[in-house]
This record gives C-alpha cells, structure tokens and sequence, in this order.
C-alpha cells in the first residue's frame, strides 16, 4: 500500500520542479527583456547629450569674439548647438534681429525675453529626457528585482543595470551643467549680443520691397 503512495508524492514532486523551472526561465527572460529596454533607453539619451555637449570656458570666448567681429556669424554659430545655452542666444539675436534698431532699450527689451524663453524651452527638453532615463533606469531595477526572485540575477543583467545607472548620473548632471551655463551666459554673454546691435556690427538682411 505504501509504493502507490510514493509514486504519487514523486509525481507531485516533479511537477512541482517543472513548474518552478519555467517561473525561473520566464524570471530570466523578463530580467533581459527589461534590462534591454532600460539599456536602449539610457543610450539614446546619453548619445543626445554627447551631440549637445558644450564646454561653457572653451565655447564663451568663441561666441563673444563672433559678436565683437561679426555678430552674423555668431548668429550662425548658434545654430550648431539649439539645445545647449548657442540656442538661447541664438534665439536672442534673431529677435533682436527682428526689431531693425539699433536703440538699446529696444535691443534689450526683445534679446531679454526670447533669451528667458528659450531657456525654459531647452530646460524642459533636458527634463522629458531626464524622465525616460529614469524610467529606463525603474526598467533596470524592475530587472534586476525580477531576477533575484528566482535566485542570483544574470551577469549581464546585473552589468546592464548598472551601466543604467550610471547613464543616468551622467544625465542628471549633465542637464544641471546646462542650466549653470544658462545663467552665466545670461549675465556674461548676452550683454555682448545688445552691444552688438547697438555698435553695429550687426548687419541687418535687406528690408523686403513694400
């Protein structure tokens, strides 16, 4: 009576290890899956911010000379770089551009606002970009939890995660650069774009016929 009995704790048994291997396999799967996903996440945004890159005390006295010199191609100049402090000033000059004086009340009261404007609108790109890192990085952490579920979590998924990690660091200060060099553009810089309408050395395009 008690080899019955036997044979179907056995059965159970094996089942029950059957079942606990494909949690284990479905664990490991979901720990790539998601680490894969908060990986791409992280690169894509740390590629931006190497495009964007800009070292404010080797950029600075090549803006300000392009606007002693020839505030034209300052203005050009600022366009190669739209999502880093280039892009406020940018902004700055064509507003500037815009009003056709040479007054500096004028000047002023146009590069001024579209200066501020700009850089709230450059700091919100920074911080939807900051978001998803941080979302890749949950991603990365969900990951490495799920793993740890089933026992020791992968190798690479352990790696990948902290590369996240680290890729969202480097985000983080990276947007907090940006806005430092914001402010000491808008106080050392923007100035140079006023005195530059004012002394001339901005030429203004061609009125078009009326």
């Amino acid at each position: 009576m008690a080899r019955p009995a036997t044979g179907v704790s056995c059965h159970h048994a094996g089942t029950r290890f059957a079942g606990r291997g494909k949690l284990t396999v479905v664990a490991t799967v979901g720990s790539y899956l998601l680490v894969l996903v908060g990986f791409g996440m992280m690169v894509s945004a740390v590629a931006r911010t190497l495009v964007s890159n800009l070292k404010y005390i080797y950029t600075r006295p090549l803006i300000i000379n392009a606007l002693r010199t020839n505030a034209n191609y300052a203005e050009q100049l600022c366009k190669t770089r739209p999502d880093s402090y280039y892009g406020a000033i940018g902004a700055a000059i064509k507003t500037a551009a815009m009003c056709q004086s040479r007054d500096l009340k004028v000047v002023n009261g146009a590069t001024v606002p579209s200066y501020d404007a700009q850089v709230m609108a450059v700091s919100m790109k920074w911080k939807q970009l900051l978001g998803r890192v941080k979302l890749g990085a949950m991603a990365a952490g969900g990951a490495v939890v799920l793993g740890l579920s089933k026992g020791v979590p992968p190798i690479l998924v352990i790696v990948l995660a902290a590369s996240v990690g680290i890729g969202f660091l480097w985000v983080y200060f990276f947007k907090a650069e940006v806005d430092r060099c914001m402010i000491l553009a808008r106080a050392e810089i923007l100035p140079e774009v006023d005195r530059a309408f004012v002394d001339g050395r901005y030429v203004f395009p061609p009125t078009p016929p009326g």
